[in-house]
């Protein structure tokens, strides 16, 4: 978005309320200048991004996506380590817990993959 020239201007005439749900729109959006705003909508309209999702959702899904990973990726690594010191204590059982961990990872994607879609 770097480099691009704003040389051209539009003006639009709109009562209180249009412009107060302009700016709400956008301020939740999380596009700062209009110009950024008004490119989204027309997007949007077009159909080259998905309506009904802001860039402040998508920052808090990923957020939320890294979060669990990292959680996940600590449960792993702890049982990697049990594994490695008493590989011959383990059976297909024991691996219930684990598969069940990887369950729960997969279903979390899956719901933001559906939100993002």
């Amino acid at each position: 978005m770097a480099n691009r020239t704003k040389d051209e201007v539009i003006y639009v005439r709109a009562d209180r309320r249009l412009k107060g749900r302009f700016e709400k729109q956008k301020e939740e959006s999380g596009y700062k200048g209009n110009a950024d705003f008004v490119g989204y909508l027309l997007d949007v309209n077009e159909g080259k991004r998905v309506d009904g999702v802001t860039l402040k959702e998508v920052r808090e899904l990923l957020a939320e996506a890294v979060h669990e990973l990292k959680k996940q990726g600590v449960n792993i690594n702890q049982i990697a380590h049990v594994v490695n010191m008493y590989a011959e204590m383990f059976s297909d059982s024991n691996f219930k817990a684990t598969n069940y961990f990887l369950k729960k990872i997969e279903d979390k994607l899956l719901q933001i993959s559906e939100k993002l879609i």
